[in-house]
């Protein structure tokens, strides 16, 4: 009997509009009756049109710039896996949505283990592009022929995502999806918008993708060049095989109602050359949270989060903190008067509670909602997403919102962290100040003081409200800014602002105490650590902090969790063996399994123990 035809593959190509390539392996045994041979045939062409039909239904967009093409063990088509078993590992930005973090369940490294001699760099992978978002890990992935890992998603500026053996990095990718394509025209968009950026001369991937643990998609946005035009696209990926998930890809293309800058005939658009999709992503009950914030404050831009359908990447609710215009100001720049309020946060990814609601700080920008306007620059948001629109439930905006908008000390430079069965969040915000904030009554505006808050302190050593404002912005290594979001641990709160040491503050009754119970041997650089915390439950807490150094090279630390003031391990005491090339600016470590990943330059490294 014939062997049967069966499908092999289905290639994503470059084309525009976006096709498939579907290849059939021809049957190899013959000697057959002629009546049988010609029943069969007819048979098999009827099931080979069926699994053709059934392969192109699986591209997703007709359109679509950058598709993607595979290397390794990837396909580059694909369509929605069948549920599995849940996936585990760090799927997202810090480890959980609390983005406290913890990595709470690490039996291997130990205060004792973590020393020179016993723990140093397994590994590297050298990839196309600067890698700014935090790694992801997934533990005991079964990827089918390709068996079952630990696997490493790294993200990259070019536009490119790799899937490695996280217990073998130097091996290369399992597969790997590239966006761009020079032939079509499919190029990177340049980093030259006018502003800073630490994006290394390219913007490509840069906020932290996530996983939906429930699929196996992996979800983040590409931005390229389309033939010279910006574009931005959401993508979702099965992190199996790097094959598309359902559709694929979709473009980003949104507005919302107002007056502020930049609108025309009533409406805000979504500009994806001023945008920039630097915080990281989280998923919510099927659905994908993706921020916006600015690049570098340049041009006419505005904060935005928009919801997407985990399955069929449709655009859900679109959120504008800053729509309405602002006669008056604190500041005159493009985006004032009614524009601004950045989602950035130091790349850290909207927190959710266990009751679903949304944290996040926007950054500098137009503020009037203590006057009843729609504004709300420099202000901590409560939202909740109904499945079609983002309401806002409460707000807390600090006293100095004026200076610090002013001076580009914003708040929005950190993210929210939710303190683990509690209603407390914790932040905090460029001048260097600690917020701890209620969930349940927020605080509002006060313009006399913080005073409807739980607590506020100064962890750098110069404030706001202390200077007049006018100066301009507020930079260079007099001030003490914080990035990212603080950790939280067996009852200490871990906080580096730039150009300080690690401080570690304890909780007492309810608030912390602002005098630092312990603080590293060693500051930091320009921007500040990012710092987790690996623990078995209370025990053997190990605090990991990144810092891009003043000489801009990554360093990793390990502190002693009970005490900060005893360092275990960084990756200069053995700089043969375990030193880091260029740092990359906020970047979150990653613990798991008895390994520590972090990114610099264009690679990933593994840390662990060496026997």
């Amino acid at each position: 009997m014939p062997t049967p035809y069966f499908l092999r593959s289905c290639q994503a190509t470059f084309a525009t509009p976006y096709t498939s390539k579907c290849s059939l392996r021809a049957p190899v045994k013959k000697n057959m009756q002629r009546k049988f041979f010609l029943f069969v045939q007819l048979a098999v062409v009827t099931l080979t049109i069926l699994l053709f039909v059934s392969c192109v239904g699986m591209t997703g967009t007709t359109s679509n710039p950058g598709g993607g093409s595979t290397g390794g063990g990837g396909t580059g088509g694909g369509g929605t896996p069948p549920p599995g078993d849940t996936i585990s590992g760090s799927l997202t930005w810090k480890g959980n949505v609390s983005r406290s973090g913890n990595y709470s369940s690490e039996t291997k490294l130990t205060t004792t283990n973590v020393n020179a001699t016993s723990f140093g760099k397994l590994g590297s992978f050298q990839m196309d592009g600067l890698p700014v978002a935090q790694p992801l890990y997934v533990t005991g992935l079964d990827m089918g022929t390709l068996g079952v890992h630990n696997i490493v998603i790294v993200a990259t500026e070019h536009d490119s995502v790799y899937a490695l053996d996280a217990d073998n990095l130097p091996a290369g990718p399992l597969w790997v999806r590239h966006y761009l394509d020079a032939t079509n025209n499919i190029t990177p968009l340049p980093d030259s918008f006018g502003g800073r950026t630490t994006l290394g001369g390219e913007v490509g991937i840069t906020g932290t993708p996530v996983i939906d643990s429930s699929t196996g998609a992996l979800y983040f946005v590409t931005v390229l060049s389309n033939n010279g035009s910006a574009e931005q696209w959401l993508r979702a990926l099965d992190i199996r095989d790097g094959t598309d998930f359902g559709p694929g890809s979709v473009k980003i293309q949104a507005s919302v109602a107002g007056d502020g800058k930049g609108s025309v005939n009533g409406q805000i658009a979504f500009n994806p050359a001023l945008q920039d999709q630097r915080a990281g992503l989280a998923f919510l009950n099927g659905s994908v949270i993706v921020p916006w914030g600015s690049f570098s404050d340049y041009g006419v831009y505005h904060g935005w989060i928009m919801a997407f359908d985990g399955g069929t990447l449709a655009l859900q609710a679109v959120f504008n903190p800053t729509p309405q215009a602002q006669t008056v100001d604190d500041a005159s720049g493009p985006s004032d008067h009614g524009g601004g309020g950045s989602i950035w946060q130091g790349g850290a990814a909207p927190a959710i509670d266990t009751a679903g609601n949304i944290y996040v700080n926007t950054a500098d920008g137009s503020f009037n909602a203590n006057q009843g306007g729609n504004n709300y620059g420099d202000t901590m948001l409560k939202l909740q997403f109904n499945g079609s629109a983002f309401q806002i439930v409460d707000t807390f905006t600090p006293f100095n919102q004026a200076c610090i908008n002013e001076s580009d000390l914003e708040i929005g430079s950190v993210g929210v962290a939710v303190v683990p069965n509690s209603t407390m969040l914790i932040s905090g915000s460029k001048e260097g100040r600690f917020y701890l904030v209620n969930s349940q009554a927020m605080g509002e505006y006060d313009s006399t003081g913080d005073n409807h808050i739980t607590q506020e302190f100064m962890i750098g050593e110069h404030s706001c409200d202390a200077q007049t404002p006018g100066s301009g912005a507020a930079e260079g290594t007099g001030w003490n800014r914080l990035y990212g979001a603080p950790a939280f641990w067996n009852n200490n709160m871990y906080a580096q602002a730039s150009s300080l040491p690690l401080k570690q503050y304890q909780l007492q009754n309810g608030t912390f105490n602002a005098t630092p119970v312990a603080q590293s041997p060693t500051a930091s650089g320009l921007r500040g650590g990012n710092s987790v915390v690996s623990s078995n439950g209370t025990q053997n807490g190990v605090v990991w902090t990144y810092e891009k150094s003043a000489s801009g090279r990554g360093i990793l630390h390990a502190y002693d969790a009970m005490s900060v003031s005893t360092e275990l391990w960084n990756s200069g005491m053995n700089a043969n063996r375990d030193q880091l090339g260029t740092g990359i600016g906020f970047m979150a470590p990653v613990v798991m399994n008895g390994k520590v990943y972090v990114s610099y330059d264009f690679s990933i490294a593994a840390y662990g123990l060496l026997q």
